[in-house]
């Protein structure tokens, strides 16, 4: 009979061990809240089980092995508490009697112990129920087992960004394997649902108004071509379901692909997705829209790091600030998009590049400070504008848009479309005859704004907006409309709205009427427009800033994010066409140079190193338009650390590459400094330059590569 029980006890026991806090991630507290959490989660879901509280017995060991043994139990759950990018992070994971490795393991994160709590107790309920046997944790069957290889790699894939991502499933993923006949109808499908009449029509009007496509364009036929570009796979929110092509190639452009249209899926399982039709504005939708294709973008790019063994963090980082570098035509491009969105107007390519690349920068900024489980609390606080998504830090402090109201239709006309034109409406605007970064400066200020097209006698349309801007710059914006004047005339000629224009100034506000109605009468009276000062309300409220960026001042550079200094060369200037480095730095001119100072997201030694310096070689060489030919090798010192170079020429370039690269961050990452010289004298000023780089203390970019 004792021993009939000692087998019970011993089988049939799970014993929750104290909790392994690692320093600075948990207060006491919260420590003991969310141990009662896993043992709720434990009497849940272990029915037949008998739970020995093993945080109640100060001699019970931490090692879970260990625990089997001591405590007699079948099984140990054990949770070991950390902080990962700002927040606390549990690991917890169940060990069997008679295993070397863990049955199961989840993690779980969050800001705080209420969202640790709100996203444990169904996950761990899960692990046990799998690990222990009591649930469907069986074996598949061959009746339930894919057979299809696509489906098969779409399970494995949507198992891996669940993880990754920290979201699941709240029902199964529907997935359609269509052959290009069916691919091509869902496409349609989708289309018809999303481009509806009243949707097309405002487009239409505000693409005529705003000259943002030739008169001819029609937005139906345009969108409905772009919508059925040869994509390998894509996510229908209206019908729920994933479609991949059938005869999709594999490879890891296909896994990629499907990443991240099963975030999408996620997205809408999770926090809802969409509706884009609730959004006649189109700035308000393009920022939402924004938001899940730059959280898909970071989801894909995650996975895509796990599979390479990089680092999540940092390849996120850098990946977003490559894209939001890119011209929208090379994003494009380089994306592998149809042909038929290339040669679409400008108007829809920039809309797409601020959705995928701009919308990734916002959330992979976000992401820098909080991980994912911050960038879950911005559905319930989505970006309220194309401002917010183009300047990341406008939405972190919460700046919202002035609230204009719609200007009135003059007596005599009907309003056809009415909305707000945003950040990157207005510099599409003043695009079209000046040049693009001097509207993109201008632009930048921009506070609100609303707009409406009447229709008048004979179906003549007219344009009303007023915009609002901050800085002082409302002046320097009415030029610049004053100087759309030769393009409004072209389009006029070619069947556009008429290039009459007056443009009103009044303090921070621009009033603009355009077309056949009395253009004094209704400048003034869209300058007359309700407005309300624009509201502030911080989304996630106070959150540490990571370092800012780095500062070249009276030939100095300072990086707080590497912790680095050093002495820039005289005639030298920031270089912005290198977005992923810290520092980077070029001379024009017979005698000039450039080098750049990057931090690699991995330890790089011996074929992986020689692997890094011989494809950096080769992409640097076609940007010069040569060929590197390898001189020397050398040891060297970079940032008082041992590091290797290599040195090149470049082959019908004139120029010579040097490369060198050293441990950081403990060996955890590499350093790199480009360094790239047109003359002798620039060699050695360059030179001068990498001995000068020094530590100034720990760098806070270390901790992305935990």
């Amino acid at each position: 009979m004792l021993f009939a029980i000692l087998l019970a006890v011993t089988g049939n026991s799970v014993a929750v061990l104290p909790m392994d806090v690692r320093p600075g991630s948990l207060e006491p507290a919260e420590v003991t809240a969310l141990e009662a959490e896993i043992r709720a989660a434990a009497t849940e879901a272990l029915t037949g089980f008998t739970l020995l509280d093993a945080a109640r017995t100060a001699a019970a060991p931490k090692d879970p092995r260990k625990a089997l043994d001591a405590l007699n139990a079948g099984a140990v759950v054990f949770a070991i508490a950390a902080r990962v990018d700002g927040a606390p992070v549990l690991a917890i994971g169940v060990y069997k009697a008679g295993s070397a490795a863990p049955a199961g393991s989840v993690r779980v994160s969050g800001r705080n112990v209420a969202e640790l709590k709100e996203g444990m107790r169904d996950k761990v309920a899960a692990l046990l129920r799998s690990a222990l046997g009591t649930a469907a944790a069986k074996p598949e069957s061959s009746a339930t087992r894919p057979s299809d290889p696509l489906l098969a790699l779409v399970q494995e894939i949507a198992t891996d960004v669940e993880s990754l991502r920290g979201l699941r499933r709240k029902s199964n993923l529907k997935v359609l394997v269509a052959d290009e006949r069916s691919f091509s109808r869902e496409q349609r499908g989708r289309a018809q649902r999303e481009l509806t009449s009243s949707f097309l029509a405002a487009e239409r009007a505000r693409w005529r108004a705003f000259d943002l496509a030739p008169p001819s364009a029609d937005p139906a036929n345009i969108l409905a071509t772009v919508f059925d570009e040869q994509a390998a796979a894509f996510y229908d929110p209206g019908s729920k379901q994933l479609v991949v092509r059938k005869d999709a190639p594999f490879g890891e452009s296909l896994r990629l692909t499907l990443a991240h249209e099963i975030e999408h899926a996620l997205q809408q399982q999770n926090f809802g997705f969409p509706d884009t039709s609730a959004y006649p504005e189109d700035d308000v939708r393009l920022a939402r829209l924004a938001l899940y294709e730059g959280d898909a973008m970071a989801a894909m790019t995650a996975y895509g790091a796990r599979r390479a063994r990089k680092h999540v963090k940092a390849a996120i980082i850098n990946a977003a600030a490559v894209l939001k570098a890119a011209e929208p035509e090379v994003l494009l491009r380089t994306a592998g998009y149809s042909s038929a969105l290339l040669k679409a107007p400008a108007v829809l390519r920039e809309e797409v590049a601020l959705r995928y690349a701009a919308g990734f920068a916002l959330v992979a900024e976000v992401y820098r400070r909080g991980g994912f489980a911050l960038v879950d609390r911005m559905f319930a606080n989505p970006p309220a504008s194309t401002h917010q998504v183009l300047h990341p830090e406008a939405y972190l402090a919460g700046q919202a848009p002035m609230a204009i109201s719609t200007p009135s239709a003059p007596r005599g006309t009907r309003a056809v479309a009415s909305g707000r034109l945003g950040e990157l409406g207005a510099r599409q605007l003043l695009s079209a005859c000046v040049d693009k970064s001097v509207a993109a400066d201008a632009t930048a200020r921009w506070a609100g704004d609303a707009y409406v097209v009447v229709e008048g006698s004979r179906r003549a349309q007219s344009l009303l907006w007023i915009s609002a801007w901050s800085a002082g710059t409302s002046e320097a914006v009415s030029n610049l409309v004053r100087l759309q004047s030769p393009c409004w005339q072209q389009s006029a000629s070619a069947g556009g709205m008429g290039a009459a224009a007056r443009v009103r100034t009044g303090g921070d506000f621009v009033g603009i009427a355009r077309g056949a109605v009395d253009l004094d009468a209704a400048a003034a009276s869209a300058l007359s427009a309700r407005t309300a000062p624009a509201k502030t309300a911080p989304p996630f409220g106070e959150i540490p800033a990571p370092p800012g960026p780095t500062r070249i001042e009276e030939g100095h550079f300072t990086s707080a994010w590497l912790a680095l200094e050093g002495a820039v060369p005289e005639g030298y200037q920031p270089d912005p066409g290198n977005p992923t480095a810290e520092v980077s730095i070029k001379r024009l001119g017979v005698a000039g140079g450039a080098a750049s100072l990057s931090l690699l997201g991995e330890p790089l030694s011996g074929d992986s190193l020689e692997s890094f310096f011989e494809k950096a070689a080769a992409q640097i060489g076609a940007q010069h338009g040569g060929h590197p030919s390898l001189v020397g090798k050398a040891q060297r010192t970079l940032a008082e650390a041992s590091a290797e170079e290599r040195t090149w020429k470049i082959e019908g370039a004139g120029v010579q590459l040097h490369i060198e690269v050293g441990a950081f961050c403990g060996g955890k990452g590499s350093l790199a400094l480009v360094s790239i010289e047109s003359s002798d004298a620039a060699k050695a000023t360059l030179e001068r330059f990498a001995s000068s780089i020094k530590s100034t203390g720990t760098a806070p970019a270390c901790s992305d590569l935990e």
